[in-house]
């Protein structure tokens, strides 16, 4: 008797159970949450047929002859039964490819593929291993520049993060500019090596940031504020970006354990400390650039741009979102500031896309306003009102009555959903209300900027 090929329509009671557990049964025998419909095979008398309508873009488990046995190969977990229906077993020590006798018997096989790290929103706790001290100290982690700034030396290293019973090996990094003056715990970033990721959640996320508490109480000597809260008030600020449409990297909260293994030396410093915190992590702008068909420009490329020539409404709508966030730290191009803290991508088109992101000195996340209104200028108006209608008056004296229509318009048609978003976000009260203070002061300087 051949393998005749045939179709599974309907998702059995314990596909859907594994869909609500977060992952998601893939390949040759049920492909849940993949277009509802794909092909299984069975193992029969030895010869092997795939349905050739099978219509999964980019199958987790594949069929094929190796001799006379049959060739499974899959990522994730692999799952067999006997029978369609199931039950299903577990595989957990098959290795891919599984090579498979073929015989009378029938035999079905899928995958329980892990969801992908930033395929959903909910707090993710994972462990970040490594040399964690011994890197905080070659890049002068938390000491002032001072007359003669230290040489921050910000080399990649060996290191693990474990998500599950995922163990995965990565290449670590610190990172940050002027946070390494206040930030006794800096920024961090990972890249994940190819083969590595395959069958993680990291399998779409080779190249991830960290965005860290940056220390243990107080503020900083530029502003920033040393406390945990602030990682999740940054990453609303981040997720009220993507709301309004911007190009905006995909981001996830996290509670993080760092585990150092800096070796002992006869250095002071305390080394094999753990430490956790809550985090959040975020695609780094390459990834976001490959998604969009393009390629982000290195900070070199950056750096020689001089005026980029960016669309002249996306400029103006990026200092709607500055002016709503109390973001100060932040430059556009042409000018003083020139570009800082912001990203380019290069489309296939030659057309330069801006993206904001590091918003852990806007008073959204510090609560403390950093005023350039002169003093006259409405005294009578708590600071974050105050700043929020200069701001908005001198960019309304700056462009068009269009541009600045246009702009307005993004912004007010979202506002209900704005707020929502940030009723319902994980962050510490103190910084809801500051947000939605933000929100107010915001669309109050709008209106008065408009009469």
């Amino acid at each position: 008797m051949g393998i005749q090929p045939k179709f599974a329509q309907n998702q059995s009671e314990e596909d859907n159970t594994n869909m609500k557990n977060g992952r998601k049964c893939a390949g040759l025998v049920i492909a849940a949450g993949l277009g509802g419909v794909a092909a299984w095979a069975q193992l029969g008398d030895g010869r092997l047929r795939t349905n050739p309508k099978e219509a999964i873009t980019t199958p987790t488990i594949g069929i094929g002859l190796s001799g006379t046995q049959a060739a499974i190969t899959f990522m994730g977990t692999l799952q067999a039964a006997n029978n369609v229906a199931g039950p299903w077993t577990n595989l957990p020590n098959a290795v891919s490819p599984l090579a498979e006798e073929a015989s009378r018997q029938y035999r079905f096989y899928r995958t329980l593929e892990p969801v992908g790290i930033f395929s959903t929103n909910s707090v993710v706790t994972f462990t970040v291993t490594g040399p964690l001290q011994k890197h905080f100290e070659l890049a002068f982690a938390g000491s002032p520049d001072g007359i003669f700034p230290p040489k921050r030396v910000k080399p990649y290293f060996e290191g693990t993060v474990t998500v599950g019973n995922h163990e995965i090996p990565v290449n670590l990094r610190v990172r940050g500019n002027s946070s390494l003056q206040e930030c006794p715990f800096p920024k961090l970033k990972f890249k994940v090596a190819k083969e590595t990721r395959v069958g993680t959640p990291f399998a779409d996320a080779r190249e991830v940031k960290i965005g860290t508490h940056c220390g243990e109480g107080g503020r900083g000597n530029i502003g920033r504020l040393r406390d945990e809260s602030a990682a999740y008030r940054e990453a609303l600020a981040y997720e009220t970006m993507d709301l309004l449409g911007f190009v905006t990297p995909r981001l996830r909260r996290a509670r993080i354990v760092y585990q150092d293994n800096t070796s002992p030396t006869n250095s002071s410093s305390a080394v094999g400390w753990s430490l956790t915190r809550s985090a959040f992590i975020l695609d780094d702008v390459e990834v976001v650039a490959e998604r969009m068909g393009g390629r982000a420009l290195s900070d070199e490329e950056i750096a020689a741009l001089g005026d980029p020539k960016f669309d002249g409404q996306l400029v103006v709508d990026l200092q709607f979102l500055h002016a709503l966030l109390g973001n100060w730290d932040y430059g556009l191009g042409a000018g003083d500031q020139g570009l800082q803290n912001t990203d380019v991508i290069t489309l296939s088109s030659g057309e330069l896309i801006p993206v904001a992101g590091d918003f852990d000195l806007a008073s959204w996340v510090t609560e403390v306003v950093r005023l350039s209104a002169p003093r006259e200028y409405l005294p009578e108006l708590p600071d974050i009102d105050r700043q929020a209608r200069y701001e908005m008056e001198q960019i309304r004296s700056r462009v068009s009555e269009s541009q600045f229509g246009a702009a307005s318009n993004r912004f007010v048609t979202q506002r209900t959903a704005m707020e929502s978003r940030i009723n319902a976000a994980v962050v510490d009260e103190p910084g809801r209300t500051n947000a939605l203070r933000h929100v107010t002061a915001f669309f109050d300087a709008l209106t008065a900027a408009t009469r």
